[in-house]
């Protein structure tokens, strides 16, 4: 065991975070200002309807697509008008039927006066902006939260004692994801790491030995070191092989760095699914079209994210 030394830290694997991050942020925030901004003018109506009263359905299955009630009712002058409440679905609501309603008491007494009731289309159209705006703010919240964690927890890992271990550096293809792994081993037996590229990985010959912070046959988490660069870990140490296909990873004594364009392309596959999760969320959540282009944006940008907390390796799908 050696005192730590100074190391050269991963910065590319925390552009890598950043790359994931920044998208869900942005389409989080202009997610949440869209909603924002139709929230006031979808619940003016319902904070302007301050009376109620009982009132009695006249008529069923008016426009729009037959949602639509006519009702009677007394205003508070004992003056008797005509209303119409639109209801979220069509609903077999018998003629005669008595329900509490809330109008403008400010609104003309002549002609039709547009009245509200608990579950009515107004009320589910404010509930269903409410629901988007919690789920923009929670989505936004785990990203950063886990993106932040992982920052902070890999930077922490220097702080470990060193140690020694050989290692090999590995590829493994699972579907569309290609990512570098690093084969330990130790006293304890064989261990394997799965990392984010840096152009020492490329350059590792097979069973070098490597300086680790942390007990790769103890730890969970450790840090290798690389040619006086750390190596962070995407993941816990695995005794077992991972799932997919392994191979031996080349090695190149004059690797460089890669842009991150390579690994964007490369984790670009994802993103293409979202459209079915803005549908599902459409359909269930009864928004149209406007929340299958929310529900859409950001899925695609939390499908993107995700992968980078899997590791890297920008040779793929090339590489193997």
């Amino acid at each position: 065991m050696t005192t730590p030394t100074a190391l050269r830290p991963h910065r590319r694997a925390v552009r890598q975070l950043l790359l994931g991050l920044v998208p869900v942020l942005v389409v989080g925030l202009v997610a949440l200002g869209v909603l924002g901004a139709r929230l006031p003018a979808l619940r003016a109506p319902l904070a302007a309807a301050s009376a109620t009263a009982t009132a009695t359905v006249t008529d069923v299955g008016g426009p729009p697509d037959g949602r639509g009630l006519t009702v009677s009712f007394p205003d508070a002058e004992g003056r008797e008008r005509t209303g119409r409440l639109e209801l979220p679905s069509a609903l077999a609501v018998p003629v005669g039927a008595q329900l509490t309603v809330r109008y403008d008491p400010d609104a003309a007494p002549g002609g039709t006066t547009t009245v509200h009731a608990d579950g009515d289309a107004a009320s589910a159209a404010v509930a269903d902006v409410v629901f988007g705006l919690v789920a923009v703010v929670l989505v936004l919240l785990v990203v950063a939260g886990v993106t932040l964690a992982r920052m902070a927890g890999r930077a922490r890992l220097r702080r470990r004692p060193a140690t020694r271990a050989t290692a090999t550096h590995v590829v493994v293809r699972r579907g569309l994801l290609v990512r570098s792994w690093l084969e330990l081993t130790t006293p304890a037996g064989l261990r394997r790491l799965p990392v984010y590229w840096a152009p020492e990985v490329d350059r590792l010959a097979p069973g070098a030995v490597v300086e680790v912070r942390g007990d790769p046959a103890r730890d969970r988490l450790v840090l290798p070191v690389l040619d006086g660069a750390e190596v962070w870990p995407s993941g816990r140490v695995r005794r077992d092989e991972p799932a997919g296909e392994v191979r031996p990873a080349p090695v190149d004594p004059a690797a460089a760095e890669v842009g991150m364009g390579r690994q964007a392309r490369a984790d670009g596959v994802l993103p293409f699914l979202a459209p079915v999760f803005g549908l599902l969320w459409a359909y269930v959540d009864g928004t149209g079209v406007g929340g299958f282009a929310t529900a859409t944006a950001l899925s695609a940008a939390v499908l993107f994210w995700l992968p980078q907390l899997l590791g890297s390796d920008p040779h793929a799908p090339g590489r193997g």
